[in-house]
């Protein structure tokens, strides 16, 4: 959504100071319209002014609470066709007819008057045969707005919203599980995963693969576990193994290894980036078998024969999280005070807090009574904002200007997953494939996990930061050969991908290929 100071661009002078007329903003001393913008996009989006507009309008026109919910509830935009039905149009006017007219002494709308104080402003959406025009809220005002009471009455939780970090603050993941998901695909198909005799993944095996994930370059865990020795990143590649199995990825062998099961593996990468996300943010949402609470890093859930639903609590979180405004700005410690205080028992229907041994790793000590909440509960939502929801992309995750506290925001896939109105991103293509002279390929981090697979197949693993790198040989060539991978195909996809393969690396081919047919 546009900021304010991009929708003021739009506006006329008078509009502007129509807008700062009735929002008690101050012109003064502005000697042009680009000064004037600025200048006012910096009063009428302060927190203070946004709040003193909304009371205002909304004690002397009820309806107007109505519009601002409809569109918070959206994500902050919505269709013109559809807002103005219930809420009427927005007549459009020049400079001369604004004067003239004076619209905003009597507004024919809900839509109107609410365009006039600046809260809402129009434009256009799409391309082509998809371009349409959109309501919307700007992105700056909208996280300063109350939220809707929801449909049982329940008001989202009491955090507020705190001020967007800077750029430089924010915690990049770009895809990293996801990424993960592609390496673990392919390691299983060259490699295989050794099972030992209970069942469980070799652990040497398991540091193999560890060391070709994208995580394991430059990897800090934003989650500060209980205990100092925990291993988060050890939880991270269970869960990625759990998920696997969820989706129907993973077989055993006649060899006694994990090996993949081709269809549901090949839908799987057919997919568009956008689903895959969201394949792999459903495969956990709706695991009963992944427990959330036990997988904490540090906490030591094994004594006793008490259980909990982590399915229901899951859900119970993400119902609060959905709440949440989406591109909206919030401190963990808030949110999990405001469920402390008004939903403490999320996890604990019966509001038993003696009867599950629960304690820090390595410590005699249980965490028993509702005096160890934040210990206990408030870990576990420390650990899902941080953990899970954090790796599968549903939230995005900054650090404060000053203190320790992490801030979060729902990201575009999140707030759609969690049953906002956001539109799908598109899945933009990146750079291009690098074959080199030495016959290495790289593979810049958003190229399509199809691709990556099919290289995967032909070639050696040697990286995966910041770029992968993978090496072709003569053991390579060979096992694709096995696997019915000829040389001619192998050429023929590089020169789809690459902007340039080398004659070295063609002839190379070329000739592997005419051994193969003179051996045969």
């Amino acid at each position: 959504m546009p900021q304010t100071s991009q929708m003021l661009v739009e506006y006329p002078e008078i509009h502007l100071h129509v807008i700062a007329e009735l929002r008690g903003a101050s012109l003064d001393g502005e000697k042009n319209v680009h000064a004037m913008i600025d200048s006012l996009a910096g009063q009428i989006t302060d927190p203070t002014s946004v709040l003193m507009a909304f009371q205002e309008i909304t004690d002397s026109y009820p309806k107007v609470r109505s519009a601002l919910d409809l569109l918070i509830e959206e994500g902050g935009e919505m269709r013109e066709a559809q807002f103005s039905r219930e809420y009427g149009s927005i007549r459009q006017m020049g400079p001369s007819k604004l004067e003239r007219e004076q619209p905003w002494n009597a507004p024919e709308s809900v839509a109107e008057f609410l365009y006039y104080y600046g809260l809402i402003g129009r434009t256009y959406k799409g391309e082509g045969q998809n371009a349409h025009t959109i309501i919307f809220i700007p992105s700056d005002i909208l996280p300063w707005l109350p939220q809707p009471a929801t449909a049982d009455g329940e008001q989202g939780l009491s955090a507020a919203p705190v001020p967007p970090p800077l750029s430089s603050r924010m915690l990049l993941l770009e895809d990293a599980f996801l990424e993960d998901a592609g390496t673990l695909l392919g390691f299983l198909h060259t490699e295989g995963l050794r099972l030992q005799a209970d069942g469980t993944p070799d652990p040497d095996d398991i540091d193999q693969l560890m060391m070709r994930l994208k995580s394991k370059d430059g990897f800090v865990s934003p989650f500060e576990a209980p205990s100092p020795t925990a291993n988060v990143e050890e939880t991270r590649v269970a869960l990625l193994l759990h998920l696997a199995k969820r989706l129907g990825w993973l077989r055993r062998a006649d060899d006694e290894r994990v090996r993949l099961t081709g269809n549901r593996v090949y839908a799987f990468l057919e997919q568009p980036r956008s689903e895959q996300r969201f394949s792999l943010w459903e495969a956990w949402r709706t695991s009963s078998e992944w427990n959330d609470l036990v997988r904490i890093p540090g906490l030591d859930c094994s004594v006793g024969n008490w259980q909990n639903n982590s399915l229901q609590t899951r859900e119970v979180v993400l119902q609060h999280l959905g709440r949440l405004q989406p591109g909206a700005w919030y401190s963990q410690t808030d949110v999990v005070s405001a469920i402390k205080e008004t939903f403490p028992d999320f996890q604990r229907p019966t509001g038993d807090y003696d009867s599950w041994y629960i304690r820090v790793e390595n410590t005699e000590k249980f965490l028993r009574g509702f005096e160890h909440w934040d210990q206990v509960e408030g870990v576990l939502l420390r650990f899902l904002l941080n953990g899970p929801v954090y790796w599968l992309s549903a939230v995005d995750l900054a650090e404060p200007s000053a203190g320790d506290d992490l801030l979060f925001s729902l990201s575009a896939g999140g707030a759609r997953w969690l049953g906002h109105d956001s539109e799908t991103p598109n899945d933009v293509r990146g750079q291009s494939i690098v074959v080199e002279e030495d016959f290495t390929v790289e593979l810049p981090a958003d190229t399509p996990l199809m691709d990556r697979f099919r290289v995967e197949r032909f070639s050696n693993w040697q990286a995966s930061y910041p770029n992968y790198l993978y090496q072709i040989n003569q053991r390579s060539l060979n096992r694709a050969s096995a696997e019915g991978v000829q040389p001619d195909r192998i050429l023929a996809f590089l020169n789809s991908r690459a902007r340039d393969v080398p004659q070295r690396v063609a002839a190379g081919l070329q000739k592997f290929g005419e051994r193969l047919a003179s051996d045969s």
